[in-house]
């Protein structure tokens, strides 16, 4: 009995692990989030983040060398208050991420799942490109940014909760049949003398 619970509460977690992960990344699709990355050629930080994109994210993708576009970076840097000169340098709505490592990745996730979470958001690069203004558009992405955290974590709540329920569900109806099983009168056979 107490085995058929464990197995129950290991294949329910499981699943939770499963759905939670497909709902929050929605992996299965392409999301409308597109990362700018500029990069140099020879730089070890660079080529990782390329293959950690390529790898881990469903988004868009698109390097900007440095060398070849000096003038886009500058700008970008200007309009981000960018004053690291490290790269790579990615960009995803208005965030930005310098260099390459676990915490880039992490905040990179975050990025990816607010901006994915909002209808539409600025593309900050592509409007720089065309020499536009972006102090509106940075406003706008922050809020965006700042946002969807919040609802990830009430799926998140929600996702949990559910689970919950549903082991107590289980507990409950194994409960009972063990009670039952209890209850049940042993049939004696009675020996003639």
């Amino acid at each position: 009995m107490k085995r058929i619970l464990c197995i129950s509460i290991a294949l329910i977690l499981l699943s939770f692990s499963i759905v939670s992960n497909a709902i929050i990344t929605n992996s299965s699709e392409y999301s409308n989030v597109k990362v700018y990355v500029f990069y140099e050629d020879n730089n070890e930080k660079c080529e990782q983040e390329k293959q950690w994109i390529n790898d881990n994210t469903n988004i868009r993708e698109e390097y900007i060398k440095v060398s070849e576009n000096g003038e886009l970076f500058e700008k970008v840097k200007k309009a981000l208050n960018i004053k690291k000169d490290e790269l790579p340098i990615a960009i995803i709505g208005s965030a930005y991420f310098v260099g390459f490592d676990e915490k880039v990745q992490n905040s990179m996730k975050e990025a990816i799942a607010a901006y994915d979470g909002a209808d539409e958001y600025g593309d900050l690069v592509e409007k720089l490109k065309k020499d536009e203004n972006v102090d509106e558009l940075i406003k706008q992405n922050e809020e965006i940014y700042k946002q969807p955290k919040n609802s990830n974590n009430l799926v998140k709540i929600i996702l949990i909760v559910l689970v919950i329920v549903i082991i107590i569900i289980i507990a409950g109806r194994l409960y009972v049949q063990n009670k039952k099983k209890k209850k049940r009168p042993t049939r004696r056979t009675h020996t003639k003398h």
